[in-house]
């Protein structure tokens, strides 16, 4: 489980870019229902089909979805058979939540 961080080594743009890719993967109502059902889940984790039901949403929208939040490194995808299977980069979560974020960046 890979964890990006903002290191100290990057340019104030290139920090603004990491927390802005960040923040803007969380900035949607669909992605934060995303999130919900998966820490709800008794495995916290689910599969595409078990998101698409409980979110009534097509395939090819949740995809959308899935991949911002994976892209930002806030889901992880985990094969099993011919589905993928999602769930939280807790630790990822922490690192842009954290209550330093906003005092780092201003």
């Amino acid at each position: 489980m890979e964890i990006i961080k903002s290191s100290p080594n990057r340019s104030e743009e290139e920090k603004l870019d990491f927390y802005e890719q960040m923040f803007n993967a969380l900035a949607d109502k669909i992605r934060l229902k995303i999130l919900q059902s998966i820490r709800q889940s008794d495995s916290k984790s689910l599969c595409v089909c078990d998101l698409e039901e409980l979110l009534a949403l097509k395939q090819s929208k949740l995809s959308y979805h899935l991949k911002k939040l994976v892209d930002a490194n806030i889901l992880i995808a985990e094969k099993h058979g011919t589905w993928n299977y999602y769930k939280i980069n807790e630790q990822q979560i922490q690192v842009v939540l954290n209550e330093d974020t906003c005092c780092k960046i201003l």
